[in-house]
């Protein structure tokens, strides 16, 4: 195998080479043809050769009290909420200052190892602070944790983690979902005070349900992903979370805002607003729409449906306008959003995870770590990491991407009539997840998959994802098992204010 280097000249490829690269792409070359292609390449690449003598700028890292810290054992970790406990100090002053904040470990913070849930990245360690990971540090907060999640994401319970499940601290045989389950459970066991969560489909929004905390999905774009082990630049979502509304809307007036190296694509100027300022208005004159196709899927628990309506009433008994509202669509958002990741991830990981098609800063030191890792160590990742990557590569192929197109038109048409809706209603309500926390399975082991794809936990949170409008998950009670069971908010796009105005009613009405 060729050597990877991060500098130096570039090996040119043989004649060998270019014929067979040219054959997957459809590209039948003589030995002349392939002589002449290369010798047109050689002088392209002595052009590319440059970009190793060119000066580029480094990220600063500006907080140096770091202890990259060490792998807790079960005893000190008995909810395997940690992959790493660290301690990285941040300003003295600041909206967080005295805070301790966990973040998924899939969230760069230099000098402190990032295994994305894998043990076959366990020996990276970041040279660059991720945006939010800075940010929160800008407010005084400490970090002292990377936390447990599916491994590359990939899963909804925790389960496929390089290094065992996550339990849910109010039942240890159940998960705390996924793929951000380490973030949920660190906040429900006390662990930390805030955490952040990655969400493409709802993997931030899930483990909060499921561990009965509060978490945002703010609007895409609104916070910025550099930093991110990404899956796709137009569904990646850094979601903060914590035991409280006001902490998290708290956590996002740290985190929002524009940034330079953000590689997200996002239209329009990014609106901010003071968060916390929502949480002392009431909810009179609000008109609010319970979405009736949230709650009728095959796994819809009564006792969750039970719970949200209930709190949709106290809203009603504050002054809110509360009715049911039909989104016949809502069913469609998980094909549109199979069809984009099957396409996106794929190319995504042959970008080895840095992406193309994008604005912002890269990260060829992750780039390498993670190219070198896959050539060696593919046959150890998650079971639907493969499905994506041989999927999204066929889809390509043999259908010219059509599925891609036809699922982003769909989308499109999604976002409109959601825009449309919000016309007649301010803030809609849905179950956070159908159903409460499943049980973790008895043969489950580490890295596993158990065929857990099945489960819709994550039905009512991907339609968020793909129309990128705000969405907020809060408790709203307990169900069977004692598992708890959380409601979802959802409002027009940079909206986030409306959000944390109703989630702060909600919550008043479970201390009530």
């Amino acid at each position: 195998m060729p050597s990877l280097r991060p500098s130096g000249q570039i090996r040119r490829p043989s004649v060998e080479e270019i014929r067979s690269l040219a054959a997957r792409e459809y590209i039948n070359l003589s030995e002349p043809e392939a002589v002449d292609l290369g010798s047109l390449m050689d002088g392209m690449l002595v052009d590319v050769d440059r970009l190793d003598d060119l000066p580029v700028p480094g990220l600063q890292v500006r907080y140096q009290d770091r202890d990259g810290g060490y792998r807790p054992s079960p005893e000190e970790d008995p909810y395997n909420v940690f992959i790493r406990k660290c301690r990285v100090k941040g300003a003295d002053k600041g909206r967080l200052a005295g805070k301790t904040v966990g973040l998924k470990d899939n969230i760069r913070v230099a000098g402190v190892p990032m295994t994305n849930g894998s043990r076959l990245l366990a020996d990276y360690v970041p040279s660059v602070d991720a945006t939010v990971a800075e940010r929160l540090l800008d407010a005084g907060a400490t970090i002292v944790g990377k936390l447990n999640m599916d491994s590359f994401g990939m899963g909804g319970t925790n389960e496929t983690s390089d290094f065992g499940p996550v339990h849910n601290p109010h039942n240890i045989d159940y998960s705390a979902g996924g793929s951000s389950g380490g973030s949920g459970a660190a906040l429900a066991a006390g662990e930390v005070d805030i955490a952040l969560g990655v969400d493409e489909g709802g993997s931030a929004r899930i483990p909060a349900s499921w561990c009965g905390v509060v978490g945002i999905k703010p609007t895409h774009g609104l916070v910025p992903a550099f930093g991110l082990s990404y899956l796709d630049h137009t569904l990646d979502e850094v979601c903060p979370m914590a035991r409280s509304v006001q902490e998290v809307a708290l956590t996002l007036e740290a985190i929002a805002g524009e940034d330079p190296g953000d590689p997200q694509w996002v239209r329009g100027p990014i609106q901010v607003e003071s968060y916390t300022k929502a949480l002392h208005e009431d909810v009179s004159g609000l008109r609010l729409g319970v979405v009736k196709e949230s709650m009728e899927w095959d796994q819809s628990e009564h006792d969750v449906g039970q719970a949200v309506w209930e709190a949709s009433e106290k809203l009603q008994a504050r002054g809110a306008s509360v009715e049911e509202v039909s989104i016949p669509w809502w069913p469609d958002a998980w094909p549109v959003l199979l069809s984009i990741l099957g396409h996106s991830l794929s190319a995504m990981v042959e970008s080895n995870l840095e992406g193309y098609w994008r604005g912002g800063l890269c990260d060829p030191d992750w780039q390498e770590a993670f190219g070198k890792a896959r050539r060696v160590g593919s046959d150890g990742f998650p079971h639907l990491l493969k499905v994506w990557m041989v999927m999204g590569k066929y889809l390509r192929r043999e259908y010219c991407s059509v599925y891609f197109s036809k699922a982003q038109n769909l989308r499109h048409a999604m976002t409109q009539k959601l825009d449309e809706l919000f016309e007649a209603y301010d803030v809609l309500i849905t179950p956070t997840t159908p159903l409460k926390a499943v049980k973790l399975t008895p043969s489950s082991r580490t890295g596993s998959w158990e065929g857990r794809g099945s489960i819709e936990m994550n039905r009512n949170t991907c339609p968020l994802n793909v129309t990128g409008f705000p969405a907020l998950s809060v408790p709203c009670g307990f169900g069977a098992n004692g598992l708890p069971i959380g409601l979802q908010l959802i409002a027009r796009r940079f909206r986030e204010s409306l959000l944390f105005r109703v989630a702060a009613q909600v919550e008043r009405g479970q201390e009530a």
